[in-house]
């Protein structure tokens, strides 16, 4: 298979030898981003079938699913040297299953995205490296709009905010290595990023006004704390914690207190609960969003008198 070089943040971009792919049909592009946001596994013929073409018989998604998948492989694997072999193919099949090939020759933003994500989870914004924060930015620029940002699926959808999390919890990151590198305004202009994303996110305000104030503009610090406040009770009908309310103090009586202290290289340990809870949240919800073709199906069955089918 000739090299495929794939976007999905922000506008879809799939090109193959530096030449753009415009010629996918919808849903055989659907086909194919979703195998690469679920590449880590395998997943039944009649699970893509359903999930796909949700409103229409078992016996024509199976068949709209055999087509759409044989135009993928003729655009995709046009080998002009012959038969291809199956560790070059971008598709694995067997009788029952379809999984995209790990090892084929592509490249997807969302996969080295999500790479760097796990690598730095554990770390904290001030244990970072001038290195290792480099790193952090190059995947943050991969980030050029939310996932398949003018899809709707369901599957989409929580993917979409999963991977938005991943992002704005990097940003946090980098707005923390600048505080303590004293690079003020980049740091301020990471947390505005988050912002634009959620713009009720408490932590990054009070981040925003450390760093508005370390830069030596107290009132831009009060006046973030203003706008937290204000966010805070549109979005939620809440007042901010007392830990925002304690740093507004101390930036009105011109002194600011180091933030409490942590292992070297370990995040805040509610900044870890917190991520992990939602993280897992949305890989449960994943699951069942994916669950749900089969159980449907198998419901069906059931009230027909048949068995359900097993894989």
């Amino acid at each position: 298979m000739q090299a495929l070089h794939i976007r999905l943040f922000g506008k879809t971009s799939i090109q193959q030898n530096g030449q753009p792919r415009t010629d996918l049909s919808a849903k055989a592009l659907e086909l194919l981003c979703y195998l690469l946001i679920h590449r880590d596994r395998p997943h039944t013929r009649e699970a893509l079938a359903t999930a796909l073409w949700p409103d229409v018989s078992e016996s024509k998604s199976k068949k709209y699913l055999r087509q759409t998948l044989w135009q993928l492989q003729t655009a995709l694997e046009n080998c002009e040297q012959g038969e291809q072999s199956e560790a070059d193919a971008m598709f694995l099949l067997s009788p029952g299953w379809i999984r995209l090939n790990t090892e084929a020759g592509w490249w997807l933003d969302v996969n080295d995205f999500e790479q760097v994500y796990t690598r730095f989870h554990d770390l904290s914004g001030q244990a970072l490296t001038a290195q290792q924060a480099s790193t952090l930015e190059e995947a943050v620029a991969l980030y050029q709009g939310d996932l398949l940002e003018t899809w709707y699926q369901d599957w989409c959808i929580f993917e979409r905010e999963r991977l938005q999390l991943m992002y704005l919890l990097m940003l946090e990151k980098l707005m923390g290595y600048c505080e303590v590198r004293q690079l003020y305004a980049k740091g301020v202009a990471y947390g505005q990023g988050v912002l634009r994303h959620d713009r009720a996110r408490e932590g990054a305000h009070r981040q925003l006004m450390r760093l508005y104030f370390r830069a030596g503009d107290r009132t831009a610090a009060l006046r973030q704390y203003d706008r937290c406040v204000a966010a805070l009770a549109e979005e939620f009908n809440l007042p901010p914690s007392q830990e925002t309310v304690a740093l507004s103090q101390q930036i009105r009586a011109d002194r600011l207190e180091d933030a409490p202290h942590q292992a070297p290289g370990k995040p805040p340990s509610d900044e870890v609960h917190d991520t992990n809870l939602l993280l897992d949240l949305h890989r449960r919800l994943d699951q069942i969003v994916m669950s749900l073709p089969t159980i449907q199906h198998q419901v069906q069955q059931f009230a027909h008198g048949q068995m359900p089918s097993r894989h």
